[in-house]
């Protein structure tokens, strides 16, 4: 637990802080332990973490690529089943005109 209480002074000083003195009462300059924060662990971690994500983005991406190809293969066979089918259609409705027209010419 930091102590808040300014270090020791030598007698005769202002208890008042001058720039060059903040830096002095420091912690580590009035022998009191700073608690040390493991950067490299910690740096490992976040490192570890942001590869992982980036792995899953990159998974994610590629499932999407791969569903977006497929839905455009499956449009494109139903636009080519749907002319087909509109085709097949026409056909079938000239032939019904072809055999209305012979009715209507023998009426």
């Amino acid at each position: 637990m930091p102590n808040n209480q300014p270090c020791f002074q030598p007698a005769g000083t202002s208890k008042r802080k001058q720039p060059e003195q903040i830096a002095e009462d420091s912690p580590a300059q009035c022998g009191q332990k700073r608690q040390r924060s493991d950067d490299t662990t910690s740096g490992r971690t976040a490192m570890n973490l942001q590869g992982q994500l980036v792995e899953i983005l990159d998974r994610s991406s590629q499932m999407v690529a791969a569903q977006l190809e497929a839905q455009n293969i499956n449009s494109r066979l139903d636009r080519e089943q749907r002319k087909d089918q509109v085709s097949s259609l026409l056909g079938v409705l000239g032939k019904v005109a072809d055999a209305l027209y012979r009715i209507a010419d023998k009426l």
